[in-house]
Parts: C-alpha cells; structure tokens; sequence
C-alpha cells in the first residue's frame, strides 16, 4: 500500500457485517483489508467509466473468472464452444460501448451524438448476429449442442423471407 494509512471508524448493520466477513475477495481476509479491496474495486470501476477502452479492460477483468471455468470445462470435456466464445467477447465491447456513453450523452447532447450512438450500438449488435449467422453456415456448429443455432434457424428464416415484403410496402 502506498502512502500513510488513515483509521476509519464505520458503523454497518449485522447483516452488512456478516456478509463483509463471509465476502471472498483473493488476498483479503480481515475486514479492514476487504474494505481496502471494495474501495479499490469502486475506483477502478469509476475510472473504467470513462473510456471504451478503460471499460473494456475492467469488464473483461470482471468476466474473467466465468471465462477460466469455461476454458477448464472446454478442457476437460474435450469440446469447444464457438458460440460461447463470440458471446464472451462480444458482451464486454458492447457493454464498455454503453458505459463509455454514461457520461458522454447528457440531456444537452445534440441529435447528431445520439444518432452516432445509436449507430456504434447498432453496428456491435449487427456483428454478433452476422458472427451467429456464419456459425450456421456450417452443417454442424462448433459448440456443446452442435444443432443449438440450426434450432433457430427457421425463425430467421422467416424473418429474413419477410424482408423484401416490407421493402415493396415502403
């Protein structure tokens, strides 16, 4: 730690007290270095906030354990999931997108601001279902459930099919 410490003095609950002492956070066991690890936490959160980038990172840090159990289940099953992996890459970059927007749009913020919004969310959105759509290309796709996006296909399907239908009515 750097820098001299300062006591802090708090009252919580009971039931903020025993959730604070039954919290696992690696490398803190008392309650004093669990406080320090929630304030650090809430720092990195906040500075994440700022920047796609800085979101990203912190997102994909928050992920990260879901990510290991995934790798460790792929590993000693033997089996692959590339849906899973386009989803875990996909859910941070969109989401890093949305918070790096919290303090970018404010009520005073010109029509021309949202609009880019809204087309940088559409944009991600549209490559997780072109990602998806490559994947069922494939006769069977890579995943636990080989038939999970073939499943699903029909509806597209007939989403697709009534495409050029709401183009001739415009």
């Amino acid at each position: 730690m750097t820098g001299r410490t300062v006591p802090l003095s708090v009252r919580v609950s009971h039931d903020d007290a025993e959730f604070l002492a039954s919290l696992q956070i690696e490398g803190a066991d008392t309650p004093s270095e669990k406080l320090r690890a929630l304030i650090q936490e809430a720092k990195r959160r906040q500075e994440a906030a700022h920047g796609f980038a800085e979101a990203q990172t912190e997102l994909r840090r928050v992920i990260a354990p879901l990510i290991e159990r995934v790798q460790a289940f792929e590993s000693e099953h033997e089996v692959y999931s590339q849906l899973v992996h386009l989803s875990l890459e996909w859910i941070p970059e969109a989401m890093a997108e949305l918070v790096s927007q919290r303090f970018v749009l404010r009520k005073d913020t010109s029509e021309e601001k949202f609009r880019d919004f809204e087309r940088r969310v559409t944009d991600r959105v549209f490559r997780l279902i072109e990602g998806y759509l490559r994947l069922a290309i494939t006769q069977d796709c890579e995943g636990y459930d080989s038939q999970v996006v073939h499943k699903r296909l029909p509806r597209i399907e007939q989403l697709v099919r009534l495409l050029p239908m709401k183009e001739a009515d415009s």
